[in-house]
């Protein structure tokens, strides 16, 4: 989907900060949204925006992230990555209402 070939790539290349996935025009507000949405006491935060792949080119996708608490890291993101457009063709249906 974003063209990595490995994690040791990924963390090369964003140099292993998710920050550094997200288009440089849109960093400040995705990062103060996804926090807004944690602070306010959500487990769960969903945000739409670009990701950069591999190659340089950009990913619209959706994201689901969740913060955990981990005894061995401390608050932990699982994020999970959808592409927007082909969310938009699989469910036209529910983006039309």
């Amino acid at each position: 989907m974003t063209g990595y070939k490995s994690m040791e790539e990924l963390f090369r290349l964003t140099q292993k900060r998710f920050h550094n996935l997200i288009r440089k025009d849109e960093q400040q507000q995705i990062e103060t949204s996804i926090w807004k949405q944690i602070d306010s006491g959500n487990e769960n935060d969903y945000i739409h925006f670009h990701l950069q792949k591999a190659d340089g080119t950009y990913l619209s996708v959706l994201d689901h992230g969740r913060i955990v608490k981990s005894q061995q890291y401390g608050r932990v993101f699982y994020v999970l990555f959808m592409d927007w457009e082909d969310m938009h063709i699989r469910y036209s249906d529910k983006f039309s209402e």
